[in-house]
Protein backbone atom coordinates (compact mmCIF):
# COMPACT_ATOMS: atom_id res chain seq x y z
CA UNK A 1 0.00 0.00 0.00
CA UNK A 2 1.26 3.44 -0.88
CA UNK A 3 2.26 5.56 2.11
CA UNK A 4 0.36 8.70 3.02
CA UNK A 5 2.83 11.45 3.76
CA UNK A 6 2.54 14.55 5.92
CA UNK A 7 1.64 17.28 3.47
CA UNK A 8 2.88 20.11 5.66
CA UNK A 9 6.31 18.53 6.13
CA UNK A 10 6.70 17.66 2.46
CA UNK A 11 5.69 21.19 1.48
CA UNK A 12 8.29 22.64 3.85
CA UNK A 13 11.10 20.50 2.40
CA UNK A 14 9.96 21.20 -1.14
CA UNK A 15 10.01 24.91 -0.38
CA UNK A 16 13.60 24.67 0.84
CA UNK A 17 14.58 22.77 -2.29
CA UNK A 18 13.20 25.52 -4.53
CA UNK A 19 13.64 28.74 -2.58
CA UNK A 20 17.05 28.28 -1.01
CA UNK A 21 15.88 29.84 2.26
CA UNK A 22 17.84 28.78 5.34
CA UNK A 23 19.63 25.95 3.50
CA UNK A 24 21.52 27.94 0.86
CA UNK A 25 25.30 28.07 1.01
CA UNK A 26 27.77 30.55 -0.39
CA UNK A 27 28.41 29.51 -3.97
CA UNK A 28 32.03 29.18 -5.15
CA UNK A 29 31.39 30.72 -8.55
CA UNK A 30 34.52 32.86 -8.42
CA UNK A 31 36.82 30.14 -7.12
CA UNK A 32 40.43 29.98 -8.20
CA UNK A 33 40.57 26.24 -7.59
CA UNK A 34 41.33 24.11 -10.68
CA UNK A 35 37.77 22.80 -10.96
CA UNK A 36 35.07 23.24 -13.58
CA UNK A 37 32.23 25.60 -12.64
CA UNK A 38 28.78 25.38 -14.31
CA UNK A 39 27.57 28.10 -16.63
CA UNK A 40 25.31 30.76 -15.15
CA UNK A 41 26.67 29.67 -11.78
CA UNK A 42 25.24 32.59 -9.79
CA UNK A 43 21.70 31.46 -10.62
CA UNK A 44 22.20 28.02 -9.03
CA UNK A 45 21.10 27.67 -5.42
CA UNK A 46 22.97 25.02 -3.45
CA UNK A 47 20.34 23.46 -1.20
CA UNK A 48 21.13 20.61 1.19
CA UNK A 49 17.96 19.69 3.13
CA UNK A 50 19.24 16.21 4.04
CA UNK A 51 22.06 16.49 6.57
CA UNK A 52 24.04 13.40 5.61
CA UNK A 53 23.64 13.75 1.85
CA UNK A 54 26.09 16.01 0.05
CA UNK A 55 24.63 15.66 -3.44
CA UNK A 56 20.88 15.14 -2.96
CA UNK A 57 19.16 17.46 -5.42
CA UNK A 58 16.73 17.78 -8.29
CA UNK A 59 18.18 18.10 -11.78
CA UNK A 60 19.57 21.57 -12.49
CA UNK A 61 17.47 22.93 -15.34
CA UNK A 62 17.40 26.30 -17.16
CA UNK A 63 14.55 28.77 -16.87
CA UNK A 64 14.11 28.85 -20.65
CA UNK A 65 14.02 25.08 -21.14
CA UNK A 66 11.57 22.27 -20.38
CA UNK A 67 10.13 22.54 -16.87
CA UNK A 68 10.27 19.51 -14.59
CA UNK A 69 7.48 18.70 -12.21
CA UNK A 70 8.71 19.60 -8.71
CA UNK A 71 9.66 16.89 -6.21
CA UNK A 72 9.43 14.12 -8.80
CA UNK A 73 12.97 12.90 -9.52
CA UNK A 74 16.16 13.44 -7.51
CA UNK A 75 19.81 12.51 -7.94
CA UNK A 76 21.93 11.72 -4.91
CA UNK A 77 24.92 10.13 -3.25
CA UNK A 78 24.50 6.85 -1.32
CA UNK A 79 21.94 6.68 1.48
CA UNK A 80 23.96 4.68 3.98
CA UNK A 81 24.63 7.30 6.64
CA UNK A 82 21.24 8.92 7.08
CA UNK A 83 20.14 10.16 10.47
CA UNK A 84 16.66 9.38 11.71
CA UNK A 85 15.71 12.96 10.86
CA UNK A 86 17.06 12.46 7.33
CA UNK A 87 14.99 9.31 6.91
CA UNK A 88 11.89 11.17 8.05
CA UNK A 89 12.55 14.04 5.63
CA UNK A 90 12.91 11.66 2.69
CA UNK A 91 9.73 9.88 3.76
CA UNK A 92 7.99 13.25 3.95
CA UNK A 93 8.91 13.80 0.31
CA UNK A 94 7.02 10.60 -0.43
CA UNK A 95 9.95 8.83 -2.10
CA UNK A 96 8.54 5.72 -3.76
CA UNK A 97 11.53 4.33 -5.70
CA UNK A 98 15.26 4.07 -5.05
CA UNK A 99 17.45 3.22 -8.06
CA UNK A 100 20.90 2.23 -6.80
CA UNK A 101 23.65 2.28 -9.44
CA UNK A 102 26.37 0.81 -7.21
CA UNK A 103 28.06 -2.57 -7.53
CA UNK A 104 26.96 -5.43 -5.22
CA UNK A 105 30.08 -5.17 -3.04
CA UNK A 106 29.36 -1.49 -2.46
CA UNK A 107 25.81 -2.29 -1.37
CA UNK A 108 27.09 -4.92 1.01
CA UNK A 109 29.63 -2.60 2.62
CA UNK A 110 27.41 0.48 2.68
CA UNK A 111 23.73 -0.56 2.65
CA UNK A 112 21.17 2.20 2.25
CA UNK A 113 19.09 3.17 5.26
CA UNK A 114 15.39 2.33 5.17
CA UNK A 115 12.95 4.96 3.85
CA UNK A 116 9.43 4.14 5.06
CA UNK A 117 7.60 5.33 1.93
CA UNK A 118 9.75 3.39 -0.54
CA UNK A 119 7.89 0.55 -2.25
CA UNK A 120 10.45 -0.23 -4.95
CA UNK A 121 14.22 -0.72 -4.54
CA UNK A 122 16.12 -1.63 -7.68
CA UNK A 123 19.84 -2.21 -8.13
CA UNK A 124 21.24 -1.44 -11.59
CA UNK A 125 25.02 -1.72 -11.11
CA UNK A 126 27.06 0.38 -13.50
CA UNK A 127 30.40 -1.12 -12.55
CA UNK A 128 32.42 -0.37 -9.44
CA UNK A 129 32.99 3.05 -7.91
CA UNK A 130 35.23 5.02 -10.33
CA UNK A 131 36.83 6.69 -7.31
CA UNK A 132 38.03 3.37 -5.88
CA UNK A 133 41.78 3.67 -6.51
CA UNK A 134 42.32 0.00 -5.72
CA UNK A 135 40.46 -0.86 -8.92
CA UNK A 136 42.13 1.64 -11.23
CA UNK A 137 45.78 1.08 -10.38
CA UNK A 138 48.03 -1.74 -9.08
CA UNK A 139 47.32 -2.57 -5.45
CA UNK A 140 50.93 -2.04 -4.38
CA UNK A 141 50.77 1.48 -5.82
CA UNK A 142 47.38 2.27 -4.28
CA UNK A 143 48.59 1.12 -0.86
CA UNK A 144 51.35 3.73 -0.90
CA UNK A 145 49.11 6.69 -1.67
CA UNK A 146 47.40 6.95 1.73
CA UNK A 147 50.58 7.25 3.85
CA UNK A 148 52.09 9.72 1.40
CA UNK A 149 48.88 11.78 1.33
CA UNK A 150 48.62 12.07 5.10
CA UNK A 151 52.29 13.01 5.27
CA UNK A 152 51.71 15.79 2.76
CA UNK A 153 54.15 14.27 0.27
CA UNK A 154 52.11 15.16 -2.80
CA UNK A 155 55.08 15.46 -5.16
CA UNK A 156 56.02 11.91 -4.25
CA UNK A 157 52.51 10.74 -5.17
CA UNK A 158 52.84 12.40 -8.57
CA UNK A 159 56.19 10.71 -9.12
CA UNK A 160 54.88 7.34 -7.89
CA UNK A 161 52.06 7.32 -10.42
CA UNK A 162 54.36 8.52 -13.18
CA UNK A 163 56.86 5.76 -12.43
CA UNK A 164 54.13 3.12 -12.68
CA UNK A 165 52.48 4.63 -15.78
CA UNK A 166 49.24 5.34 -13.94
CA UNK A 167 47.34 7.90 -16.03
CA UNK A 168 44.13 8.79 -14.19
CA UNK A 169 43.14 11.37 -16.80
CA UNK A 170 42.82 8.85 -19.61
CA UNK A 171 41.65 6.09 -17.28
CA UNK A 172 38.71 8.26 -16.26
CA UNK A 173 37.96 9.19 -19.87
CA UNK A 174 37.83 5.49 -20.75
CA UNK A 175 35.59 4.79 -17.77
CA UNK A 176 33.04 7.33 -18.94
CA UNK A 177 33.07 5.80 -22.40
CA UNK A 178 32.32 2.49 -20.69
CA UNK A 179 29.19 4.03 -19.13
CA UNK A 180 27.85 4.54 -22.65
CA UNK A 181 29.03 1.24 -24.13
CA UNK A 182 29.11 -1.48 -21.48
CA UNK A 183 26.08 -0.85 -19.30
CA UNK A 184 23.28 -0.42 -21.82
CA UNK A 185 20.94 -2.97 -20.12
CA UNK A 186 21.14 -1.08 -16.83
CA UNK A 187 20.49 2.30 -18.45
CA UNK A 188 17.63 0.80 -20.45
CA UNK A 189 16.04 -0.65 -17.32
CA UNK A 190 16.30 2.73 -15.61
CA UNK A 191 14.51 4.43 -18.47
CA UNK A 192 11.76 1.81 -18.41
CA UNK A 193 11.25 2.39 -14.66
CA UNK A 194 10.41 5.98 -15.58
CA UNK A 195 7.42 4.80 -17.63
CA UNK A 196 5.35 3.94 -14.55
CA UNK A 197 3.67 6.89 -12.87
CA UNK A 198 3.46 4.94 -9.61
CA UNK A 199 7.27 4.89 -9.33
CA UNK A 200 7.48 8.59 -8.48
CA UNK A 201 8.94 10.40 -6.58
CA UNK A 202 12.17 8.62 -7.48
CA UNK A 203 15.80 8.90 -6.31
CA UNK A 204 18.70 7.52 -8.35
CA UNK A 205 22.20 7.43 -6.94
CA UNK A 206 25.64 5.82 -6.87
CA UNK A 207 28.33 6.30 -4.20
CA UNK A 208 29.20 9.98 -4.52
CA UNK A 209 26.40 11.05 -6.85
CA UNK A 210 28.81 12.29 -9.50
CA UNK A 211 30.04 9.80 -12.12
CA UNK A 212 27.52 7.00 -12.66
CA UNK A 213 24.70 9.22 -11.46
CA UNK A 214 26.00 11.99 -13.70
CA UNK A 215 25.82 9.83 -16.81
CA UNK A 216 22.32 8.56 -16.00
CA UNK A 217 21.20 12.14 -15.38
CA UNK A 218 22.64 13.13 -18.76
CA UNK A 219 20.70 10.36 -20.52
CA UNK A 220 17.51 11.38 -18.76
CA UNK A 221 17.91 15.07 -19.54
CA UNK A 222 18.73 14.51 -23.22
CA UNK A 223 15.72 12.20 -23.50
CA UNK A 224 13.48 14.91 -22.04
CA UNK A 225 14.65 17.44 -24.61
CA UNK A 226 17.30 19.34 -22.70
CA UNK A 227 20.42 20.41 -24.58
CA UNK A 228 23.97 19.15 -24.08
CA UNK A 229 24.74 22.55 -22.59
CA UNK A 230 21.98 21.96 -20.03
CA UNK A 231 23.40 18.51 -19.32
CA UNK A 232 26.86 19.96 -18.73
CA UNK A 233 25.48 22.58 -16.36
CA UNK A 234 23.66 19.95 -14.29
CA UNK A 235 26.73 17.70 -14.29
CA UNK A 236 29.09 20.46 -13.10
CA UNK A 237 26.65 21.60 -10.43
CA UNK A 238 27.99 18.66 -8.42
CA UNK A 239 31.19 20.67 -7.97
CA UNK A 240 29.17 23.32 -6.14
CA UNK A 241 27.56 20.79 -3.84
CA UNK A 242 30.89 19.16 -3.00
CA UNK A 243 32.96 22.34 -3.02
CA UNK A 244 34.15 22.08 0.60
CA UNK A 245 35.51 18.60 -0.04
CA UNK A 246 37.07 19.63 -3.34
CA UNK A 247 38.78 22.55 -1.62
CA UNK A 248 40.64 20.09 0.57
CA UNK A 249 41.41 17.62 -2.21
CA UNK A 250 42.60 19.82 -5.06
CA UNK A 251 43.86 23.06 -3.49
CA UNK A 252 47.34 21.74 -2.70
CA UNK A 253 46.90 18.05 -3.48
CA UNK A 254 48.77 16.01 -6.07
CA UNK A 255 48.09 16.95 -9.68
CA UNK A 256 48.06 13.30 -10.73
CA UNK A 257 44.95 12.56 -8.66
CA UNK A 258 42.91 15.58 -9.70
CA UNK A 259 41.04 13.76 -12.50
CA UNK A 260 39.42 11.58 -9.81
CA UNK A 261 38.14 14.56 -7.82
CA UNK A 262 35.09 16.50 -8.91
CA UNK A 263 33.14 16.57 -12.16
CA UNK A 264 35.22 17.26 -15.27
CA UNK A 265 33.84 18.53 -18.58
CA UNK A 266 35.98 16.22 -20.68
CA UNK A 267 34.75 13.11 -18.88
CA UNK A 268 31.00 13.51 -19.51
CA UNK A 269 31.84 14.84 -22.99
CA UNK A 270 33.68 11.58 -23.73
CA UNK A 271 30.62 9.53 -22.76
CA UNK A 272 28.27 11.54 -24.98
CA UNK A 273 30.78 11.44 -27.83
CA UNK A 274 30.90 7.64 -27.54
CA UNK A 275 27.11 7.55 -27.96
CA UNK A 276 27.33 9.60 -31.15
CA UNK A 277 30.22 7.53 -32.51
CA UNK A 278 28.33 4.29 -32.00
CA UNK A 279 24.79 5.36 -32.94
CA UNK A 280 25.08 8.58 -34.92
CA UNK A 281 22.71 10.49 -32.65
CA UNK A 282 21.34 10.40 -29.14
CA UNK A 283 17.79 9.69 -30.40
CA UNK A 284 19.01 6.59 -32.23
CA UNK A 285 20.80 5.46 -29.05
CA UNK A 286 17.61 6.03 -27.07
CA UNK A 287 15.45 4.08 -29.52
CA UNK A 288 17.79 1.25 -30.57
CA UNK A 289 20.13 0.73 -27.59
CA UNK A 290 17.84 1.68 -24.71
CA UNK A 291 14.69 0.36 -26.37
CA UNK A 292 12.62 3.46 -25.60
CA UNK A 293 10.22 4.14 -28.45
CA UNK A 294 8.91 7.59 -29.28
CA UNK A 295 5.58 6.58 -27.75
CA UNK A 296 7.27 5.45 -24.54
CA UNK A 297 9.30 8.64 -24.43
CA UNK A 298 6.05 10.59 -24.60
CA UNK A 299 4.89 8.76 -21.45
CA UNK A 300 8.12 9.58 -19.62
CA UNK A 301 7.75 13.22 -20.59
CA UNK A 302 4.17 13.19 -19.36
CA UNK A 303 5.35 11.84 -16.01
CA UNK A 304 8.20 14.32 -15.58
CA UNK A 305 7.54 17.53 -17.50
CA UNK A 306 5.32 20.17 -15.94
CA UNK A 307 4.00 21.63 -19.16
CA UNK A 308 2.55 18.37 -20.47
CA UNK A 309 -0.78 16.75 -19.56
Amino acid sequence: MRKIIGLATATMIGSLMTSGLAMAETMPCETKLPIDIPSNCDAIKVIKPIEKLESFRPLTTPKNGPALKPQTVFRSDQLDNLTKADQEKLSALGIETIVDLRAPDELEKHPNKHISTVDFNINLPIGSDPADVKKIMPLDVASQIGPLWFSGKFDEIDQLLKDHNVDLYNTRIDRYKDFARKFTPQISRFMHVLLEEQNYPLVFHCAGGKDRTGYVAAVLMLSLGFSEEDVMRDYLTTNLYTYDELSKLVADGPHSLRPAFGAHKEQITAALKAVKEDYGSFDTYRREALGISDEELALIKKNLLADLT
